[in-house]
């Protein structure tokens, strides 16, 4: 039986794809509107969870490893397909098939009540 997926942070993506832009802490921190020990903190838990170091100081800046460098490309499409799947209007409400029930008064079912029907009779048809 397959050993079960530890609980992953998705969060963590996105901190990775950043650090890997930006080559540093404190301009992954910024982009990611975090503070910067909490970007650090981040990197931690994915070394922990790679086993690599993904990140390495060269100079004043970070270089990523060549094990980062290939999860490069698929944490970009990971990213790129959840902002997909998630962006407003990636649902066509047309096709949606509800029932609404609308409580009013006798006096105001009685008077806008067949407007209203009529008005969604009309749009239904186009």
């Amino acid at each position: 039986m397959p050993k079960p997926l530890p609980t992953f942070d998705l969060n963590l993506l996105r901190v990775l794809d950043v650090l890997l832009e930006e080559g540093s802490v404190v301009g992954a921190a910024e982009r990611v509107h975090l503070s910067a020990p909490a970007v650090s903190r981040a990197l931690g838990r994915l070394r922990d969870m790679v086993g690599d170091p993904l990140m390495v100081r060269a100079g004043r800046g970070l270089v990523p490893t060549p094990r980062a460098e290939a999860l490069r490309p698929q944490v970009r499409a990971l990213l790129d397909q959840a902002q997909h799947m998630l962006a407003p209007g990636a649902l066509d409400p047309g096709g949606l098939k509800r029932t609404f029930v609308i409580r009013a008064m006798d006096a105001f079912a009685t008077t806008a009540g067949p407007v209203l029907a009529q008005r969604l009779r009309e749009r239904h048809r186009t």
